[in-house]
C-alpha cells in the first residue's frame, strides 16, 4: 500500500469507518443532540460506548460539546464545521444505499431515505 497508507483520503476513512461513527453523525444531521437520543435511535449501542465515541467525536473535531445546565446536568452535542462537511459524504451514501440496496427497502425506508437527505442537505454553515 505504502504511499496510500497516509493519504488524505486514508485518514478519512481512518476517522469515519469507526463502529458506530457514522450513526452518529447521522442522528447529529437529523436533529439529534442529546446522549439519552443517540441512545434511542441506536439500541445496540452502549452508554459506555456511545460515551467513548462522542469523545472521539470530540478530538477528531467532528463534533463539539456544550453544557447548557449544571442542574441537574444538560449537555447537548452539535457538528462542527467539520462535522458538518460531512453531508455530501453521508448524502451519497444514502443514495448509494437507495440504487444498489432498493429492493431490500420498503415504500416507508424509501420516504425515510428521502426525509434523511433532505436533512443532510440542508446543513450549510
Amino acid at each position: 500500500m505504502g504511499k496510500l497508507e497516509h493519504s488524505p483520503i486514508d485518514k478519512a476513512i481512518k476517522i469515519i469507518s469507526k463502529k458506530w461513527t457514522l450513526n452518529i453523525i447521522r442522528d447529529m444531521f437529523c436533529g439529534n443532540i442529546h446522549f439519552n437520543e443517540f441512545l434511542k435511535s441506536n439500541p445496540k449501542l452502549s452508554s459506555k460506548v456511545l460515551s467513548d465515541k462522542l469523545r472521539q467525536l470530540e478530538q477528531d473535531e467532528l463534533i463539539e460539546k456544550k453544557i447548557t445546565s449544571k442542574t441537574p446536568l444538560c449537555i447537548e452535542y452539535h457538528l462542527t464545521s467539520k462535522g458538518r462537511n460531512l453531508n455530501r459524504v453521508l448524502y451519497e451514501l444514502s443514495e448509494f444505499s437507495y440504487k444498489e440496496c432498493v429492493d431490500e427497502y420498503t415504500q416507508d425506508c424509501i420516504e425515510q431515505n428521502s426525509e434523511l437527505n433532505k436533512k443532510i442537505l440542508n446543513m450549510v454553515d
